[in-house]
């Protein structure tokens, strides 16, 4: 068997937005699952032993889970690189902080520059990232996709 380098953790179905193409189909009625924080870190463990060296929390919106910033630092603590998934709508304090570790990077998706055209299941406004935040922090903010055929503006 080949190791295992890299997982995705599903952590949350829970999402601020509900956006068309989801796969999840995550949004504001979404939960944590079945899985408390124990039960990560076991996953974690797991996948370590099996040669993991990097995983990406993902969700729903994973900075929603209220157990995120113990499940990177129990991660980086094992030597397991991070990478969070988000939506970028809200980044609590708390999450910013332990962005800032090393071997912890942030990653979003980039879908249109118009609001207009963010797609979502109810149609109703896109909420707007923590755009200053990230750049407060130092926490570089890295595009997993590219948008629709619209032109990416450098986040300075």
């Amino acid at each position: 068997m080949q190791d295992l380098s890299f997982v995705w953790l599903e952590i949350t179905g829970k999402c601020q937005l509900e956006c068309t193409h989801c796969y999840a189909e995550s949004g504001p009625d979404g939960d944590h699952g079945a899985m408390d924080e124990r039960a990560w870190r076991h996953v974690i463990d797991q996948s370590r032993e099996l040669g993991a060296e990097m995983v990406q929390f993902i969700g729903g919106e994973p900075m929603l889970h209220p157990a995120l910033p113990g499940l990177v630092d129990y991660a980086r603590a094992r030597g397991v690189e991070v990478e969070v998934f988000s939506n970028l709508v809200h980044v609590p304090q708390v999450v910013w902080d332990v962005l800032t570790v090393p071997g912890v990077r942030l990653a979003t998706s980039y879908y249109s520059d118009a609001p207009d055209r963010a797609r979502r299941r109810d149609k109703a406004a896109h909420p707007r990232p923590d755009e200053g935040e990230h750049r407060r922090s130092g926490t570089p903010v890295g595009p997993a996709a590219g948008g629709c055929g619209q032109p990416l503006r450098r986040a300075a």
